[in-house]
């Protein structure tokens, strides 16, 4: 009885050694092979920007601090995520040649695209502001491509904006036009009634004239309307739209995001350690012959 209990003592103590020895190995291998001798890591860079109200009038009543809707910070993310912010991140980075692809052969833009997506992360944070993030195995590029991206954004919405912002002026251009055109003319009838002699005027003269008067004045008032609109619209046009609130700006990270090594190195020694048990049980399982 106590020569076998004590054989349990050693064979519990050297299943124990072995456990350890083997988690331990396990831990140190996979983190020795995940460093950067054998893995290129990635750093991650990260830009926080909050979205401006799109709108010079809507800016112009809060005294141009303003901050967008959640459609309009919507629609602010489809642009950084747009192939036109794609394309043209890829050509200030020369990402096609870092990558390896070239876009001259069927399928390489569309390659080009996915790979810089699968470094790109762009969403909205739960205090509604757009978070910019970019890993790169160079730390100095992800920075540069996360404050490009941001840089990016404004410049393709004020390109995409500004066809529609001239075809609201021109609409705004062509009516104060039109009504200047028909208070003149109104106006050269009312000076045409008023030379009219008392004797060349007709019966109804007065009449006519009043009511021309009380339309002068009614086209007069939409003019003036008309005008501001207008003018409100031209002056607008030589105010840039308002750019992105930079919160945090893309510094240069120091540590890698991938591979996380030490998850990795405890997911070995915890995968190594259920191997072992398993096996110890399918081991005591199997009757000896």
């Amino acid at each position: 009885m106590t020569t076998q209990h004590s054989d349990n003592l050693i064979l519990r103590s050297k299943f124990l050694k072995w456990l350890l020895v083997g988690m331990a190995a396990s831990f140190i291998l996979v983190y020795v092979f995940s460093s950067s001798l054998f893995v290129r890591p990635l750093y991650r860079a990260e830009a926080v920007i909050f979205v401006p109200l799109t709108l010079f009038s809507q800016q112009f009543d809060q005294q141009g601090i303003g901050f967008a809707s959640d459609a309009e910070i919507d629609g602010h993310i489809q642009m950084l995520q747009s192939s036109r912010l794609l394309d043209s991140l890829a050509e200030n980075h020369d990402l096609a040649d870092i990558y390896g692809i070239d876009r001259h052969t069927a399928g390489g833009d569309h390659r080009l695209h996915q790979k810089i997506r699968s470094r790109v992360d762009i969403e909205k944070t739960r205090y509604n502001s757009v978070s910019v993030r970019v890993a790169d195995p160079d730390p100095a590029r992800a920075a540069a491509m996360a404050n490009d991206i941001v840089r990016l954004g404004d410049v393709i919405k004020e390109d995409l904006l500004l066809e529609n912002r001239l075809a609201a002026y021109a609409f705004a251009r062509d009516l104060y036009q039109q009504k200047l055109q028909d208070v003149e003319l109104l106006e050269e009838q009312m000076a045409l009634m008023n030379r009219m002699t008392d004797s060349s005027r007709p019966a109804d003269g007065q009449f006519f004239a009043y009511r021309e008067h009380l339309s002068f004045e009614s086209l007069v008032l939409e003019l003036s309307k008309l005008r501001s609109i207008y003018e409100t619209i031209r002056k607008s046009l030589d105010v840039p739209l308002p750019k992105s609130y930079v919160v945090s700006a893309a510094t240069e990270p120091f540590q890698p995001v991938w591979p996380p090594r030490l998850i990795l190195a405890a997911a070995a020694a915890v995968v190594f350690a259920v191997l072992f048990f398993a096996i110890e049980i399918v081991r005591r399982d199997v009757p000896k012959a």
